[in-house]
């Protein structure tokens, strides 16, 4: 009999229709959709069993022991079966299934809108009309700051955050490109959220959106592959396919520039640092780390491209949802924010340096995930000097979870 282990699968308490429920997710995003399970103590008891030591009949075996209490086959089998469905269990099934996925998306030469029909709507009136109520709630840029800098910012941090939680940051940054003609190359820079060997994943996919398509410029990835191995620069690739930080900006960047048609971008991933945050060690002192800004950074020089940069990159996350042994409170929150202003006060000087030493000097307390592509920014930009635009918490009723976000312009 097989024994039955469940995959990486996240899960959190929420409530649904006032009853205590787990929502499982995947944050491979290979399951088609996640899975409410209820909250008692003889589910957590079943789940913790799917650890790849378990039959089920070693499971109904321990539950006897744990509850006194039978754990009848078709109650088990039919947790079982939805499991297996979803492709939550680590089995032949669901590798199988992965298998297939992969394949398919990296033979494809357009990488998709995945979160249309989510995050956002799936036909192209809605979308215009959603981004056009969320521009609408921007604030405008600061009076005295708009008389001393040129028309057109060099770059952008924008959030990731769904568009419901960052809508007004949202507005407040894009609004800044809506008098701008379209770079010839937009480089966009978004956090990953999945643990993988690569600094850096480079896509010559591509991008689909309800908009239309957004066209990968090959022309700079033929040239960075002249420096770079291509098994370097696309080795990940797959990660593109789910990460929503660089099609949300992709999204509003065709929006902003839709009456000068598709837009040209080059989209690159930016991993996770937290080994140079447990460490202190800087990214700069690593050449390893450093070859690709280099490169990249000479490769556009060589070009001669009008280039806009945009990051896509909320900072702190907060509560117990993350980890953190407290619900939030106000002073929580006050505090969060102090830490948030001290990190943008260094991202606005452009010091990039500055940006990581206050991550890593509190070993990233508040979890800031656009540490990597932020800071990759910072590290191709001279003589920029940023305004903080617009800044926000999104702070859930339960009081479990806070993100934080900025909107940023450099000029």
């Amino acid at each position: 009999m097989e024994k039955l282990k469940l995959r990486n699968i996240s899960a959190r308490r929420i409530m649904l229709q006032n009853s205590p429920m787990i929502l499982l997710e995947d944050p491979e995003h290979f399951s088609p959709a996640p899975l409410v399970v209820p909250d008692n103590d003889a589910m957590i008891f079943i789940l913790a069993c799917l650890n790849g030591d378990h039959t089920p009949r070693d499971i109904q075996a321990d539950f006897m022991r744990n509850f006194g209490a039978l754990l009848m086959s078709e109650q088990l089998d039919s947790i079982i079966e939805k499991l297996d469905k979803n492709y939550f269990l680590d089995n032949d099934n669901f590798r199988a299934f992965s298998e297939g996925v992969i394949k398919d998306y990296l033979k494809s030469r357009v990488r998709k809108s995945f979160h249309a029909g989510s995050t956002y709507p799936v036909e192209k009136e809605d979308v215009a009309e959603l981004l056009d109520s969320i521009l609408a709630e921007g604030k405008p840029y600061p009076q005295e700051t708009a008389q001393e800098t040129p028309a057109c910012p060099r770059a952008i941090i924008a959030p990731h955050i769904d568009f419901f939680r960052g809508e007004r940051v949202y507005g407040s940054v894009y609004k800044c490109l809506t008098d701008c003609l379209p770079p010839d190359l937009i480089v966009i820079l978004g956090t990953l959220h999945e643990p993988v060997a690569s600094r850096f994943i480079f896509t010559k996919k591509n991008f689909q959106t309800p908009l239309g398509l957004a066209e990968t410029d090959l022309e700079i990835l033929g040239a960075l592959e002249d420096i770079i191995p291509p098994n370097e620069l696309y080795g990940d690739e797959f990660s593109h396919r789910a990460e929503h930080s660089i099609e949300f900006q992709v999204l509003w960047l065709q929006y902003i520039y839709r009456q000068t048609g598709p837009i040209t971008i080059l989209p690159i991933l930016c991993s996770s640092l937290g080994d140079y945050v447990e460490s202190g060690k800087s990214p700069a002192e690593d050449e390893d780390y450093m070859r690709f800004p280099r490169a990249l950074k000479k490769v556009l020089a060589e070009n001669d491209r009008q280039v806009l940069f945009v990051v896509g990159a909320d900072f702190s996350h907060i509560g117990p949802a993350f980890g953190d042994p407290e619900m939030l409170s106000n002073p929580f929150l006050l505090e969060t924010r102090s830490e948030d202003q001290r990190i943008l006060e260094a991202i606005s000087n452009a010091d990039e340096e500055q940006f990581f030493s206050i991550i890593a000097g509190q070993n990233d307390r508040y979890r800031v995930c656009g540490l990597p592509p932020v800071y990759a920014l910072l590290k191709m930009m001279e003589d920029a000097k940023g305004t903080v635009v617009d800044y926000d918490q999104s702070v859930d009723e339960q009081g479990t979870t806070s993100v934080s976000f900025a909107g940023v312009v450099f000029y």
